[in-house]
This record gives C-alpha cells, sequence and structure tokens, in this order.
C-alpha cells in the first residue's frame, strides 16, 4: 500500500504539470491528460459567464474569472461570500504538444472545462530510395 502512494507522489512531483498546483489565492484547478487531449477543470462557482475569459496570447494561456460586486442596498445578516479576481496563466503550451487553434471550453455548475486538443504525434515516415 505505502509502495502505490509513493509511486503516486513520484509522478506528482515529477509532472511537468506541477508548477500549476494550486496556490493560495488562485482558484481550484485539475488538469487531466487522455490519449488525445488534456482538459484543465477550474473551480469558479458564483461566477457568471461573462466574467470568465480564456485567452491564448503570445503562446500562454490566460484563465480569468471574478465576481461581480454586490448592490449597495443589500442589508446583510451574514456575509461570506467575498468578491474574488483570479488569474492563472498556463504558459508556452507548444511546449504540451497542443494544437492551440482548436482549444474550446465550457462553464457549468460552476466548473470551468477547458479542452486543449493534442496535435498527432509525427509518426516515421519511409522515403523510397531510387536507382539511377
Amino acid at each position: 500500500m505505502l509502495q502505490g502512494h509513493n509511486a503516486l507522489f513520484e509522478d506528482l512531483f515529477n509532472s511537468k504539470w506541477i508548477q500549476f498546483a494550486t496556490a493560495e489565492d488562485a482558484f481550484p484547478m485539475d488538469i487531466l491528460e487522455r490519449d488525445a487531449e488534456y482538459e484543465v477543470r477550474v473551480a469558479v462557482p458564483g461566477a457568471c459567464k461573462e466574467d470568465i475569459s480564456v485567452t491564448l496570447e503570445k503562446g500562454n494561456l490566460h484563465i480569468n474569472a471574478s465576481s461581480k460586486e454586490v448592490s449597495k442596498e443589500d442589508k446583510f445578516l451574514l456575509r461570506g461570500l467575498k468578491k474574488f479576481s483570479y488569474k492563472r496563466i498556463i504558459p508556452n503550451i507548444a511546449e504540451y504538444n497542443i494544437k492551440s487553434d482548436t482549444i474550446s471550453s465550457t462553464y457549468k455548475d460552476g466548473i470551468l472545462s477547458i479542452i486543449m486538443p493534442k496535435e498527432e504525434e509525427e509518426k516515421p515516415k519511409t522515403i523510397e530510395v531510387s536507382i539511377e
């Protein structure tokens, strides 16, 4: 059992994605790898679709989310939900073999899902040698 945990920690800390582990001042994020794509899942409860942006700029994927300010006319008896503004950047996504022109995103039930399809790996090509 302990051996399985050690392998899990080794995989985590040797992962090229470790730099994106959630920091205290950022929204929680998961990155999944599948055969044909990566999926980034970001928890942004309380944000409206209009307050979320995913942009690709100079090879970097920028994820921004914020909540709106509540009406000043509202009288709170208890206030635990705070206004937030988060930003994450996944730099140089070409390094991860991603087709940048086909990245897509959806937002449902407080979870932003960004699908980043992988480029097909270049297969070895046999070149026929002609004899003259």
